[in-house]
């Protein structure tokens, strides 16, 4: 089964989102059971489409406003929660402090990482 894990950083880590990877982290984003993962530009880069009574309303910024921004997400293959929280928790050891990750299942469709 997937499942997703949204990576949320606290607001003092968006101005340095460009910067590289730490390697103990893209040791683990290389895991087998990662399918796929994306780092995401910081909140004020969104744009939210919302389909509302008189149509498609289109605005900027994030859909909610948060302590925390969604910073990256993580598909990975396990057998049952438990075992993605396990690799949820070996991926948030080597995060910087404050990093939360949010785990998900995946109901359909399958997540194509290259």
């Amino acid at each position: 089964m997937q499942y997703a894990l949204l990576a949320y950083s606290p607001p003092e880590e968006t101005e340095r989102a460009d910067r590289p990877i730490p390697v103990a982290l893209a040791a683990q984003l290389d895991r087998p059971d990662v399918a796929g993962w994306a780092r995401l530009h910081a909140e004020e880069s969104a744009t939210t489409l919302r389909n509302g009574d008189r149509g498609v309303l289109l605005t900027d910024g994030p859909f909610v406003d948060s302590k925390e921004y969604l910073a990256g997400v993580i598909v990975v293959e396990a057998d049952n929660l438990d075992g993605a929280l396990v690799i949820a928790a070996d991926l948030l050891r080597v995060t910087r402090p404050g990093t939360a990750i949010e785990v998900r299942p995946i109901l359909d469709g399958r997540f194509r990482g290259t």
